[in-house]
């Protein structure tokens, strides 16, 4: 039955579209963070409190802003890891249908990644922030990381999916490194 195969060709395309959005979402992660602990002089975990903080209070956030680099609430941090990685994985999935749909490849799939990325802060901070009560992480971690963050870290994992694998954006044979 085709359709059966096209739905399942389309399942293994947005766990893989997750995936990428994972592991961007990961390095976007990490350079917050270190940038937290380093030059912005707070905690190290303190943007996984913020994440968390909508669902759990500030308490955590405000405790690793002043208690030291390596204050640790493991509760928290995880929460705040996951939902990192849950909207990572969302926007992931949507980069890849667009990809796909306008046949992404190149330079222009690297560089689509990068103003994705930009893209999906904007939304993230001007709509879904407010909507659910965040912190202002652009002015906590400061508006210039967030862009590296959001741009680099993240949109470029995302730009360079199609080139690895341009079979599933083009229906052309995979390239061999």
């Amino acid at each position: 039955m085709p359709t059966a195969r096209v739905t399942r060709q389309l399942i293994q395309f947005l766990l893989l579209g997750a995936l990428v959005g994972v592991i961007g979402g990961v390095l976007m992660v990490m350079f917050i963070m270190l940038a937290t602990a380093t030059y912005l002089q707070m905690g190290f975990f303190t943007p996984l409190y913020a994440i968390a903080a909508p669902l759990i209070g500030r308490q955590t956030l405000l405790t690793s802003m002043t208690n030291g680099v390596f204050y640790f609430a493991p509760g928290p941090a995880l929460l705040g890891l996951l939902v990192h990685l849950l909207w990572s994985a969302f926007w992931g999935m949507i980069f890849g249908l667009i990809a796909r749909g306008l046949h992404l490849i190149e330079g222009v799939a690297i560089i689509s990644g990068l103003v994705y990325g930009l893209l999906v802060m904007l939304v993230m901070i001007f709509i879904v922030m407010p909507i659910v009560g965040a912190p202002d992480l652009p002015r906590l971690v400061g508006t210039l990381s967030f862009i590296i963050a959001h741009a680099l870290f993240y949109g470029l994992p995302l730009g360079l999916w199609p080139v690895v694998q341009p079979q599933f954006f083009t229906g052309l044979p995979a390239r061999t490194v």
